[in-house]
């Protein structure tokens, strides 16, 4: 399968790349005004020192600040280009790169805890003083990308990543934590100041060049969390403290409660629910408060109604979010203790961030949207919902929000398809009295059930591509190794340049065939490895002139063989005569043979072999792989880093045959090389490490998507963080 360019529909695509351009060059006069404000302010704090000790410490901050400063420049510039091009391959509403993330929070000490606040501190910091025209450069910006309506996220000059690459950059000096985080905070001072100064002139040039904003979208405020302006007006602010502390709790069933409350005789822990009985047991201040939930779930009928009264208003609408605050206001005020209204916050702020997420389509964002008062109610008797990934529920939302991501529009093929049988598997939980994660189970089998019945024709050809894909990555890392052994040799500097050329390209995987598929156990399956020495002998005259009679019996045996070993590995045949007739030419003494003079027979038969540079698949790996071959396309590669934004699972917009689609990362062979993607229909493409980082490079394939509900609680933590910041403006 062949890729074809794109025709670029975004006119200020050039813009674009210039201002990226432009914005790396500044940077080294950038970090270095930065470093001159440190300086300044150690030297002045040096002068204000009164202890002895400090006035020391102050002195040694700056003298390694200048030895490290030219380090420090060549660093800030390599990892801001490295920010800029993962941010041009990236399309999703996440933290940025380093940003906290909500698995982390629970294991944080009082230290690290401490660390993130600081951090979030300096972000806040440069956010505000660098907010005047941020706005607007974003919704120049998306201009300039092509998008429809402004998505802060996408703006690669945003704050925080000037703020990340500060940070990465002075990770990597050997200078004491402590120090390095000073530096980084006299740091953020000015580079607030910089980028304000920054992003007003560069407003003012784009607009000079004919650049208008685009207009605010629903997705504007995904970046930096919808949740948060909510959550100043809860009765329970979320703060890192606070989700750390919720993240240790641990859960206790309704039986469990209920028995503890009226001391019933014969009752087991979690005896109501498989998944909570190979849980730990709830400590005391959670437990404390759990049979007053109960009581408050008995008026949970009357939420139920309210949301069903919501049913078929469009998600957005202003009463919609009016009643479902309403509803959430009065739960509110029937639970007791600080761990349920956590959880009830961070399930509310959790569902908000998934309901505004713009990669998903209307349809399923209001099936999130009712789900809510299931997992409110199951906030308040289940903790694990927060601390446990594969948690029913959590397993549920993955799930539902995961496998729409393949959907770009309500008209996508499929689509009607995905969703009948979710709704139908959710739709009990709408009634349903949540006291343990069994109802989320249900559903979530349900609905799994469902698919992979419908998808079972697809698992067979998606094994038989993973087969073929193992097979195919180890004969061409055993290729590699091969081709090494021949280029060693003193004799094949000696050969016409065809000739090596078919033997480290085809032939070498003709041989990596033979000894993979061998069950013989012989030396040399096929005498195909034999078949290089008696190529390199029989082509170089000077030799065969003293064994006429050898040469002539060995040229049909070597004929034969090598149409046999192409056969073997199904190598195109227009290819392989045209490698035979060279060999006769150069057997018959044609004029040219020898002197290398035949660039265009060479590149004919030559086969990518290298694992780490570029692949050959045998055509029926390719079809049964769908392998888009970029074997000659010469374009930059992209930082590794960007690569490894692919892991499996991850869903990703490609440009393939024509048109962009979203598809899945299925599979990556165990050495990497070569990586199976699969779409909501079950089609298959396959592309090698290089090639991804050609597609990433060229603005082809961008990263859509990992974990849609990770990002939502990603979001929380990002939230909980600015909560935590004592900064006043």
């Amino acid at each position: 399968m062949r890729v074809t360019e794109p025709e670029d529909k975004r006119p200020f695509m050039a813009l674009y790349k210039a201002t990226i351009d432009e914005a790396v060059g500044a940077s080294g006069s950038l970090i270095l005004r930065l470093v001159a404000h440190v300086r300044s302010e150690l030297r002045e704090l040096e002068s204000q020192a009164r202890d002895r000790r400090e006035r020391e410490r102050l002195t040694d901050s700056r003298r390694l600040l200048n030895q490290h400063e030219a380090t420090l420049s060549q660093r800030f510039t390599e990892e801001l280009l490295t920010a800029f091009t993962r941010q041009s391959s990236i399309d999703r509403v996440v933290p940025d790169a380093g940003a906290l993330q909500f698995v982390q929070v629970g294991s944080m000490d009082d230290q690290q805890l401490q660390r993130s606040v600081d951090a979030a501190r300096v972000k806040q910091s440069v956010l505000h003083a660098a907010d005047g025209a941020l706005d607007e450069l974003s919704g120049l910006i998306c201009t300039l990308l092509g998008l429809p309506e402004v998505r802060l996220e996408r703006n690669p000059l945003r704050p925080a990543v000037y703020v990340e690459t500060v940070t990465a950059a002075l990770s990597h000096l050997p200078v004491p934590p402590a120090m390095r985080l000073a530096w980084i905070s006299m740091m953020s001072k000015a580079l607030g100041h910089e980028l304000d100064i920054y992003y007003h002139s560069l407003c003012t040039d784009l607009r000079e060049r004919g650049v208008v904003s685009v207009a605010s979208g629903p997705g504007a405020d995904s970046a930096t969390g919808s949740a948060s302006g909510r959550a100043a007006q809860s009765k329970v602010v979320v703060t890192l403290e606070r989700l750390r502390h919720l993240l240790h709790a641990a859960p206790v069933s309704r039986t469990q409660a209920l028995a503890e409350r009226f001391h019933l005789p014969g009752v087991t822990p979690d005896s109501d629910s498989a998944f909570a009985a190979s849980q730990p047991v709830v400590p005391t201040g959670f437990r404390s408060t759990v049979p007053a939930a109960f009581d408050a779930l008995a008026d949970m009928q009357q939420l139920d109604q309210a949301v069903h009264r919501l049913e078929g208003r469009r998600l957005g609408d202003g009463s919609h979010t009016s009643d479902r605050l309403g509803a959430l206001d009065t739960l509110r005020r029937s639970v007791q203790g600080l761990d349920q209204a956590l959880g009830l916050e961070v399930v509310a702020m959790m569902v908000e961030n998934i309901t505004h997420d713009p990669r998903l389509l209307g349809p399923v964002r209001q099936l999130v949207a009712d789900l809510e008062p299931a997992l409110w109610q199951l906030a308040l008797v289940d903790p694990r919902f927060f601390s446990h990934k594969d948690h029913p529920a959590r397993r549920l939302l993955h799930e539902i929000t995961h496998r729409s991501i393949a959907f770009e529009s309500v008209d996508s093929r499929g689509f009607s398809d995905f969703m009948a049988p979710l709704r139908e598997a959710v739709a009990p939980l709408a009634d349903a009295s949540v006291d343990t994660a069994e109802p989320f189970d249900q559903a979530l089998d349900r609905f799994v059930a469902t698919l992979d019945d419908a998808h079972g024709r697809g698992q067979r050809r998606f094994g038989k591509a993973v087969q073929a894909l193992r097979q195919a990555e180890q004969r061409n890392i055993l290729a590699e190794t091969i081709v090494a052994e021949v280029q060693a040799r003193a004799d094949a500097q000696r050969v016409p340049p065809a000739m090596l050329a078919f033997l480290c390209g085809p032939w070498a995987q003709v041989v990596a065939h033979a000894r993979i598929t061998d069950t013989t156990g012989a030396d040399d399956p096929g005498e195909y490895a034999q078949t290089i020495d008696d190529l390199l002998w029989i082509v170089q005259p000077d030799l065969t002139a003293a064994k006429p009679a050898a040469s002539k019996v060995l040229a049909p045996m070597l004929k034969a063989r090598l149409q046999h070993g192409l056969a073997s590995i199904a190598f195109a045949a227009e290819d392989g005569r045209a490698f035979l007739q060279v060999l006769e030419q150069t057997l018959a003494g044609a004029p040219g043979a020898q002197s290398g003079n035949r660039p265009d027979a060479g590149a004919a038969v030559t086969a990518p072999v290298s694992a780490s540079d570029s692949l050959w698949l045998a055509p029926t790996e390719a079809q049964a792989s769908g392998f888009i071959d970029l074997s000659t396309e010469v374009q930059a590669l992209a930082p590794t880093a960007a690569v490894n934004e692919l892991v499996v699972g991850v869903w990703v917009a490609l440009f393939a045959e024509g048109g962009w689609t979203r598809t899945c990362l299925s599979w990556r062979s165990p050495k990497g090389s070569l990586l199976l993607f699969t779409d909501a229909l079950g089609l298959m493409q396959t592309l090698g490490r290089r090639a991804c980082q050609q597609l990433l490079a060229a603005g082809h394939l961008r990263v859509v998507s990992n974990d849609l509900v990770e990002d939502a609680l990603d979001v929380v933590a990002q939230t909980a963080a600015r909560n935590s910041v004592d900064i006043r403006f």
